[in-house]
């Protein structure tokens, strides 16, 4: 995301290769013209793109900062020889504290060390964690406390860095300052590679020079992380997903399994707790239904300590326990969490996910009264889309190779910041005396202007909000800039 040198220098919009400018008038058109989309994206998405620096930068830290602020409720010091009380009892001691409260899904602890999670639905919790997460010390079945996910410091930065705390409006804002920045990045590669040479190491031109050559050095680390982060937003991620699903790059249907159910409703619905979700590649995943209750008469006795009052599962249903038991037998890696039946058709459903490496994430549906695996989903059913899919989320939060990971990512956000803050600078130091924004001139060239239309129509139809900006941009150029001298003086 580099920028184009300053005009009260050395004149880079009339000269930007020194001599040669004469020999080759197209190619400082060209120069002149995408210097111009470079000042003027910078000047829609700067204060946006910061946010989204900053906000991301933080949220690298999520879970050491969690696990610091909330290590109370987190962590247990248990005898040695101590043995935890049945997972139902512990799913009751929560019932009996919150009970109005529906239990969604229950996280067993994946050591001697912690705590176990019992996530619950909570009203008006927001779009991305409408729960509320309660700890229990597996050894006693004591409540340790709770957690309102919607109110946590973590959460506010994370919608803040996705939707501006605003819903669908705030999500489409911030997917178009990802596509402009992804504009940025391109037009200011060009501008760097045609003003490399140039000499200046102190003042302006060092202000300069450090800006251009940050932005090249690490546009690589920036787009990666630009296009990492649009599968999460609304209009390209969506966009995405009807692709893998299109090119069948998506994990297997629930219809290749056979089973004996309807499809009612698909994974992502099952909790929208970030903690407790099943992985991107398997959140539109149909979940097949349990066989109905009559069918499994004889399974009463496997409800055991009122699991069935305290899940919303149907009498004869399996235990938590029988449930967790199985998922080891199936090999569920790390850490995982097991969704409960909601009502008498409704399954388990155990989610292992390792952001750290997705090839450990496993999703399993289990029968509710059987056991029987219904349907499961693991790193081999993915198709290579959403492999890739799944690698970039686990790059883009700074966990997939570990520190090293963490330190470019966040060395990226800082380099973001740095540069819009260097290229406020310039432009600041060579604004006009008078009226106006002091923007690039425009470029006369015919051919050079529909060269450089076609080259945003390709990035227009990549990342569809930034064309439509684009066509806005072009049309109220059209109308009224170039119509209305003051205008037209103002923005040059």
């Amino acid at each position: 995301m580099t920028h184009a040198p300053s005009l009260s220098e050395d004149r880079p919009e009339t000269q930007p290769d020194g001599g040669n400018d004469r020999v080759r008038p197209s190619r400082n058109q060209l120069y002149k013209t995408l210097w111009r989309w470079h000042f003027y994206a910078g000047l829609l998405v700067t204060p946006l793109l910061v946010l989204l620096a900053v906000t991301g930068g933080i949220y690298l830290f999520k879970p050491a900062y969690e696990n610091w602020v909330y290590k109370d409720l987190r962590t247990v010091h248990a005898a040695e020889k101590a043995k935890p009380v049945p997972l139902a009892e512990q799913v009751d001691a929560v019932r009996k504290a919150k009970p109005e409260a529906t239990i969604q899904s229950v996280t067993p602890p994946s050591d001697r060390e912690h705590s176990t999670m019992v996530t619950l639905a909570a009203e008006g919790g927001g779009e991305w964690a409408p729960t509320v997460s309660v700890y229990v010390n597996p050894y006693d079945g004591k409540v340790l406390g709770s957690v309102d996910n919607a109110k946590t410091f973590m959460q506010k930065v994370r919608e803040l860095h996705g939707n501006l705390l605003s819903g669908t409006i705030g999500d489409r804002l911030m997917e178009l300052t990802a596509s402009w920045a992804a504009i940025l990045t391109f037009t200011g590669l060009y501008l760097w590679w045609r003003t490399r040479a140039s000499r200046g190491r102190t003042g302006r031109r060092g202000l300069r020079r450090w800006h251009a050559t940050v932005g090249a050095v690490l546009s690589v680390f920036l787009l990666a992380l630009i296009a990492t982060g649009l599968p999460w937003t609304g209009i390209w991620g969506q966009q995405l997903q009807k692709i893998i699903t299109a090119t069948k790059q998506q994990a297997p249907s629930a219809w290749d399994y056979k089973v004996s159910s309807t499809v009612p409703k698909t994974a992502d619905r099952l909790t929208t707790n970030p903690d407790t979700s099943v992985p991107w590649a398997a959140e539109k995943l149909h979940v097949p239904n349990s066989q109905s209750t009559g069918e499994h008469a004889g399974h009463e006795g496997h409800a055991g300590h009122g699991e069935a009052a305290t899940s919303h599962a149907a009498p004869g249903s399996l235990s938590i326990e029988q449930a967790v038991a199985l998922a080891h037998r199936q090999h569920v890696p790390g850490k995982f969490t097991v969704t409960l039946p909601q009502g008498p058709k409704g399954v388990y459903t155990i989610s292992g996910k390792s952001e750290a490496d997705p090839a450990k994430q496993r999703t399993l549906f289990l029968d509710q009264y059987s056991g029987k695996v219904l349907a499961s989903y693991g790193w081999p059913q993915y198709g290579l889309l959403s492999k890739l899919v799944e690698e970039g989320i686990a790059l883009h939060q700074g966990e997939r190779f570990g520190l090293p990971n963490l330190l470019v990512a966040l060395g990226t956000c800082l380099a973001v910041i740095g540069m819009a803050v260097s290229g406020v600078v310039m432009w600041w130091r060579r604004r006009p005396t008078g009226k106006g924004l002091g923007a690039p001139r425009r470029a006369h060239d015919a051919k050079v202007t529909r060269s450089v239309a076609l080259i945003m129509l390709i990035l227009g139809v990549a990342m569809p909000l930034a064309g439509l900006s684009m066509l806005l941009i072009l049309i109220v150029d059209r109308l009224l800039i170039r119509r209305l001298a003051p205008l037209r003086r103002f923005f040059g």
